[in-house]
């Protein structure tokens, strides 16, 4: 009997403590924790993630100066090599401000994290320093491409005027060699030369024995243009013909088509031509 005395009141002092009580607390405790590490494995990876993005885009600029680098070995760089340092430069600037931003999310992350991560801290902080450099390294391509341009713009400019001045040369050059191709002549009875004012009488005595000859001032409206380098006859279809202006006759020929004359042929048009360039042909009709 007094066994069950003793046992009885132990009993009841145990079953008034409040054991779901303390089981509940620990599995809220337990989920804390769990939700607590949740939540620094998710920011971990949120921050390795942003790192691993910010090295590749070092990585990325790194590649893009090799490439800056090797397009401006060449002296002479053409327009297609400028335009690649052109494209180049301006991936690195969009890359460098993108790595900015994400260096500014990342450290506020860090900031207004309740979890103090040293490592992660550190590796920002390399970052910024890595980030630093490429400014300095940006800044100072970005003065070579200004100073390149400008190169290229005045290179523009010298071909530009080597170009107009070239053109200028060789319209003087053509000017003066269709000068130098260019002769005249006219042909005609005496009396229709001497009306155009091409020809006259001079000498004699009393009007007897005159001699025709080319006016000092003739007319030079009255002449035909041609190209003594196309053109070696010229037509006359006349009875007779004799040159008036001063040709070497060993220099050309006048030719016969039956009793009448057809045409006169420069045989020898660098012989005829430079003793006059002005030829004068009178007919007989």
């Amino acid at each position: 009997m007094k066994k069950y005395l003793l046992i009885i009141p132990i009993a009841l002092a145990f079953g008034c403590h409040d054991y779901k009580a303390d089981i509940d607390k620990l599995q809220k405790e337990k989920q804390d924790l769990v939700q607590s590490t949740n939540y620094k494995d998710s920011t971990l990876m949120s921050y390795i993630n942003e790192i691993n993005e910010i090295e590749t885009n070092i990585s990325s600029i790194e590649q893009k100066q090799a490439n800056i680098s090797e397009n401006s070995k060449t002296s002479e760089l053409k327009g297609s090599q400028i335009e690649r340092i052109n494209e180049n430069i301006k991936a690195i600037n969009d890359l460098m401000k993108e790595n900015k931003d994400r260096i500014a999310v990342l450290n506020n992350k860090l900031k207004n994290s309740n979890i103090k991560i040293g490592e992660f801290q550190k590796m920002v902080a390399s970052l910024n320093e890595q980030i630093g450099e490429k400014d300095k390294q940006l800044a100072d391509l970005n003065t070579k491409l200004e100073s390149l341009n400008t190169e290229v713009a005045k290179l523009n400019t010298d071909v530009g005027t080597l170009t107009a001045s070239n053109t200028e040369r060789q319209a003087t050059i053509e000017d003066q060699t269709t000068k130098l191709h260019t002769a005249y002549y006219t042909t005609g009875t005496f009396k229709e030369l001497q009306t155009k004012q091409v020809v006259n009488k001079e000498g004699g005595f009393l009007g007897i024995g005159r001699n025709k000859k080319v006016k000092t001032n003739f007319n030079s409206s009255a002449f035909n243009t041609i190209d003594i380098t196309k053109t070696s006859t010229i037509p006359l279809d006349a009875k007779d013909a004799s040159v008036l202006t001063n040709h070497p006759t060993d220099s050309y020929t006048i030719e016969h088509k039956g009793k009448e004359v057809s045409n006169l042929t420069i045989t020898d048009p660098e012989k005829f031509w430079k003793a006059s360039k002005y030829l004068v042909v009178v007919v007989d009709k």
